[in-house]
């Protein structure tokens, strides 16, 4: 037995296209996204050059494993690939909008709006949910950081949001609504529930990729698993998710980097409220 599925036509501000009222959809996308994060990553790779490439973020890790064998080279090959994609990203959007440089900028901008109130949301959702609060997020930070390894806990989360919104909760979410599909046939619950299922699912897998029980393929480094550290990890992946669906990876990408970067340079649950 076949079943019909009827495809809804897109909202009436998803199909303008024109230089003064561009889609929605384009200043959520994944190229624009990818081009606001040019200068973390740049940032990035400067700073992987300056720690003699000894310490890699998990995100990084994973988007570069597949090119482990080019040996030597793997990492003038990841370069090379992460410029194709600006080239490829900046090519899609000056064919399909104008003002570039100005909604990269209004995507950075509103990621630094966001960093500033993720701290804050998220000790409000932990009281709400009355979780234990974290003391030591930023616990394998060292007694004085360095720039290098600053730069990293900002940019490497560039990276982060790449493998974990826009591959795992974008893959998750396609899974689940077609299970869901399949049982029910209803368009709006599948929905409903892919959205939940891929931002939970997504967040756990999030949280537990800064263990030190998963990490220790990169080396020395991870964190012992402490209950309030992992659910606040979990919320924050959460929230970076609606962010992610919300406003696009750009936006997620700079406040996930920002929100890394005060916690680097020790701000913590007294700080953010």
């Amino acid at each position: 037995m076949t079943r019909a599925r009827t495809m809804s036509l897109p909202a009436p501000d998803e199909a303008l296209n024109d230089a003064t009222h561009p889609p929605i959809a384009l200043q959520r996308g994944i190229a624009l996204g990818f081009l606001a994060m040019l200068p973390m990553f740049l940032a990035y790779e400067i700073a992987f050059t300056a720690t003699g490439g000894t310490q890699h973020n998990t995100g990084e890790f994973v988007m570069s494993a597949p090119l482990a064998v080019f040996g030597e080279d793997a990492t003038l090959v990841r370069r090379l690939v992460l410029a194709v994609c600006a080239i490829a990203a900046a090519w899609h959007c000056f064919h399909r909008e104008l003002g570039l440089a100005s909604r990269v900028a209004r995507v950075v901008i509103e990621g630094f709006a966001a960093a500033l109130v993720l701290g804050p949301l998220l000790l409000l959702l932990q009281r709400a949910f009355q979780l234990p609060e974290p003391r030591a997020i930023a616990g394998t930070v060292s007694a004085v950081p360095s720039l290098a390894q600053g730069t990293l806990h900002f940019a490497g989360a560039a990276y982060e949001e790449i493998v974990f919104r826009v591959g795992l909760q974008s893959l998750f979410y396609l899974l689940s609504v077609e299970v869901v599909l399949f049982f029910t046939e209803s368009a709006f619950a599948s929905r409903v529930f892919g959205e939940g299922f891929a931002i939970v699912g997504s967040s756990l897998v999030f949280a537990a990729a800064h263990l030190a029980a998963f990490t220790h393929v990169l080396g020395p480094g991870g964190e012992p698993f402490d209950p309030a550290i992992f659910a606040w990890r979990v919320l924050a992946g959460c929230l970076l998710g609606v962010l992610f669906r919300w406003r696009g990876p750009g936006v997620a990408a700079w406040a996930h980097g920002l929100f890394n970067l005060a916690l680097f340079i020790g701000a913590g649950p007294d700080v953010f409220l």
